[in-house]
């Protein structure tokens, strides 16, 4: 309900896409969107993309819009105006995602992976190195803060954290199927920064946008159905863009 409280954009519409759990978590969502004029989908628990991928194709389907969002539920929006999108252009929005813990988690990926990452991150995955894991994401973590210090002067990044993705709808219409639907939850990000490398578009952080997301952007790789759904997510991702 507090996403709604925070949304103040004319003209907007907003499209809820329940994965569906159970009847009662149905009701709420759907009386939910009800109270606040917004439209309801149902569909399959199939994973973030595919929820994602149903809710573009009904908007795109019963609305003319100029951007369209794909947006976690737990997001408030401090700061947002179609003045500030379009001076981004023809691009996919990154805004700054301020979590619980005060950290920005965009953007997600910031500078173009070499073939040899994706080939070290795979060989991680398949032989379950846990640990090496964790070096490699501090070594994104660094990549992250030299990208804030060029920020002011290189607003360009390879993929856009995915709980708050603004498109404008020539580039939405340009990429669609967003997302790869064998993937559960997780390299979604990944998977749409190949995506728009491919198609030529680009993907720009914007700061003047401000978004709150309600977690802590923690993660338990330690937790072996966590780290299996990773893995199997990575390794789809993989064999799409490198074995096809």
């Amino acid at each position: 309900m507090s996403f709604f409280k925070s949304l103040n954009v004319d003209n907007s519409k907003v499209v809820v896409v329940n994965s569906f759990y159970d009847d009662e978590s149905e009701s709420i969502f759907k009386r939910m969107a009800q109270e606040n004029d917004a439209a309801f989908i149902s569909v399959p628990n199939n994973g973030y993309g595919a929820g994602n991928n149903r809710g573009i194709e009904y908007a795109l389907s019963n609305y003319s819009f100029r951007y369209l969002i794909v947006s976690n539920a737990d997001i408030l929006i401090d700061k947002l105006s179609i003045e500030i999108l379009e001076k981004e252009g023809e691009a996919i929005i990154a805004p700054k995602i301020i979590n619980l813990n005060n950290k920005n988690q965009n953007p997600s990926t910031p500078f173009t992976p070499s073939l040899i990452t994706w080939k070290i991150w795979k060989l991680l995955y398949e032989k379950e190195m846990r640990r090496l894991y964790w070096g490699m994401f501090v070594i994104s973590r660094f990549k992250k803060l030299l990208f804030y210090l060029i920020s002011p002067w290189h607003k360009r990044i390879f993929s856009a954290h995915g709980a708050f993705v603004i498109f404008p709808v020539k580039v939405l219409k340009q990429l669609i199927p967003i997302y790869n639907e064998q993937m559960f939850l997780f390299v979604e990000e990944e998977h749409l920064g190949m995506l728009a490398k491919k198609k030529g578009v680009k993907t720009v952080y914007a700061p003047d946008i401000i978004i709150r997301h309600k977690e802590d952007g923690s993660m338990t790789v330690a937790s072996v159905n966590q780290f299996d759904r990773m893995r199997q997510s990575f390794l789809v991702f993989y064999n799409y863009w490198f074995h096809n």
